[in-house]
């Protein structure tokens, strides 16, 4: 079935757009079936005739699972929690992106309270400096070289 459905994405794409590589999106299940059909025929369903990626859902889950690794012993979960935005599980669900909605949430949350964090610490300092303070952009790579830490 998979293979019947590459062959007529083939013929429309050629039809379409003749000389273009078809791409195509499966989930997760799907995908592993499509690239066994590319291993066993590539002469003919090879990575230079089809290209098949991951969903733009399984793309998103690794990449929440990627940041909730790198946040795993950071205390991410422990300010979530102490701020009141999610009680112990659900915090932990973020780092293992179990529900993707929430998770997606909790990331977008904190990069948000941390800008407005970084846009306040900007005015103060140009509100300090006595001479011409430096442009936003400018003032970030500053800080960036002056303490590694501000990068994160």
């Amino acid at each position: 079935m998979i293979r019947h459905a590459v062959d007529m994405i083939r013929r429309a794409v050629t039809h379409l757009n003749p000389g273009q590589v078809p791409v195509i999106a499966l989930d997760q299940p799907l995908y592993a079936v499509a690239k066994q059909i590319q291993w066993n025929w590539p002469e003919s369903y090879g990575e230079h005739h089809v290209v098949m990626m991951f969903g733009g859902l399984r793309i998103e889950m690794a990449f929440l699972r990627l940041l909730g690794h790198w946040l795993e012993d950071s205390g991410w979960t422990s300010a979530l929690i102490q701020s009141k935005v999610a009680s112990p599980g659900t915090a932990d669900s973020f780092i293992k992106a179990a529900s993707v909605t929430r998770s997606r949430h909790a990331h977008q949350l904190t990069a948000s309270s941390l800008y407005i964090l970084l846009c306040h610490a900007y005015t103060q300092y140009s509100g300090l400096a006595e001479d011409a303070s430096l442009p936003f952009d400018d003032w970030c790579l500053e800080k960036m070289a002056s303490t590694p830490q501000f990068q994160f």
